[in-house]
């Protein structure tokens, strides 16, 4: 144990370095965090600081994995870059239950109690639901048929077999609040939290005096949680510049391959639901050429922007001048649907996170999981109604939500390119909301 000690290898094992190499990768590997922490913020926005620490992260990276090719002794300095990725993701896997529970549960309280609910409500939420549900199938769609995230092949597959329709619904069904909490199961989550929204409103008819206090309870709670989820979110320069890192030390020049071929595909599916958007305003009575020159001021904006609700008033200004419908229709419809109906932050982008994901565990897709996946997107959009960073948000509950919560390391990637991967997502949005508008409009008139 002496002779251990005078040769430094009991220091050398508790530090995880090997080499004066791999020591000094760490050094540089630490101030590259800090410097990434303390970017000029009035010079560079917050997404152009994000992907400086994506960058950073991915040429560091690659030094090290070139190194290690060269017979350098690199390999303890790989420990601290996952630790230092499973850190900053183990943050948001801890706010992903408590978020959907209190949004859910806000979202309920601040719904309108109906003795006869209205025709249009009925008609905005089956559309926002329906379309939620076909962007999520894009995004599967997409993901599944070009593989992102596989280590193999040019095109994927879905296996047969896996769990029965019963079995999954068991799997996704509430046991345990307190586990369904820790665990992130999504659909369980979001089923407490809906019935005790329900719950606390109704008693909020004749027993206002005594669910006060949990009115006011939940509305502080949503602030606080939005409150931690904003400071999470403002480390993503460092966490970027960790999780590329880590990426690109382990696995070269083609996990970064994996991250721009997934950028494309996003992009390729974006194009796709637009075209369903564009289908289905067609069927109601908007064509390409009207849905475009009405909507077009709202979209560049999107572009620009990078933000649905930044967009919202141009939407409607679309939809009630642009195209001459039902201001007071249209105007609901589509605020809701920026809200709670986000087609490509909460639904597109979250579900091919999650093809990407399961790809890079080196697993493979079932009819099961992919119907899981499609309840668990959609249900999740409604549960993170309000929060900040919808679609980390999202992607998270996505992959949690349907037992994949092991492969969740695979979802840093994710958080490095979120401001390239917002322009398409976004553009998708804005475009949902002018569709659903346009589609629940024309049924209720009729």
């Amino acid at each position: 144990m002496l002779k251990d000690w005078r040769n430094g290898i009991v220091f050398q094992q508790f530090l995880s370095v090997n080499s004066l190499v791999s020591a000094g990768a760490v050094i540089l590997f630490l101030v590259m965090l800090y410097g990434m922490n303390h970017l000029p913020k009035k010079k560079l926005s917050f997404a152009s600081r994000v992907l400086v620490g994506s960058g950073c992260g991915t040429v560091f990276g690659l030094a090290v994995y070139a190194a290690g090719r060269a017979g350098l002794a690199v390999g303890g300095a790989s420990d601290w870059f996952s630790m230092a990725q499973s850190v900053y993701l183990g943050l948001f896997r801890v706010l992903i239950g408590p978020v959907v529970f209190i949004s859910t549960v806000r979202m309920v309280l601040h719904t309108p109690a109906y003795k006869v609910t209205p025709r249009e409500v009925k008609v905005k939420k089956q559309v926002n639901t329906l379309m939620l549900a076909i962007s999520c199938g894009i995004g599967l769609f997409f993901g599944i048929w070009f593989h992102v995230g596989g280590q193999t092949g040019c095109f994927g597959a879905v296996r047969a077999g896996g769990e029965s329709l019963p079995a999954l619904i068991a799997a996704l069904a509430p046991v345990n609040l307190a586990a369904d909490l820790l665990l992130g199961k999504t659909v369980a989550v979001f089923v407490a939290g809906a019935l005790t929204g329900i719950a606390a409103r109704r008693m909020s008819g004749k027993y206002m005096d005594t669910v006060k206090p949990f009115f006011d309870l939940t509305e502080a709670a949503f602030s606080i949680m939005g409150s931690v989820c904003k400071t999470v979110i403002a480390w993503k320069p460092s966490g970027a510049a960790a999780i590329m890192t880590a990426l690109a030390a382990a696995s070269g020049p083609w996990a970064v391959w994996q991250v721009v071929k997934f950028l494309l595909v996003l992009t390729l599916a974006a194009a796709a639901m637009l075209v369903i958007q564009l289908i289905l305003a067609a069927v109601f009575g908007v064509g390409p050429a009207a849905f475009f020159r009405a909507g077009k001021e709202a979209m560049v904006k999107a572009l620009k922007t990078r933000s649905g609700g930044a967009c919202l008033p141009e939407a409607k200004k679309a939809l009630s001048e642009g195209l001459g419908l039902n201001a007071e229709v249209t105007d609901e419809v589509a605020a809701y649907a920026i809200s709670s109906g986000m087609q490509g932050c909460a639904a597109l982008f979250p579900a091919m996170a999650l093809v990407f994901t399961v790809h890079m565990a080196g697993a493979e897709f079932t009819p099961a999981l992919i119907a899981a996946a499609v309840i668990v997107v959609v249900l999740s959009s409604y549960g993170i109604t309000g929060a900040p960073g919808t679609a980390t948000m999202a992607e998270f509950a996505a992959v949690m939500g349907t037992g994949m919560e092991g492969a969740v390391s695979g979802l840093g990637p994710m958080i490095a390119i979120d401001p390239i991967g917002d322009v398409p997502r976004t553009l998708i949005n804005v475009t949902g909301c002018i569709t659903n508008a346009i589609i629940v409009e024309r049924r209720v008139r009729t």
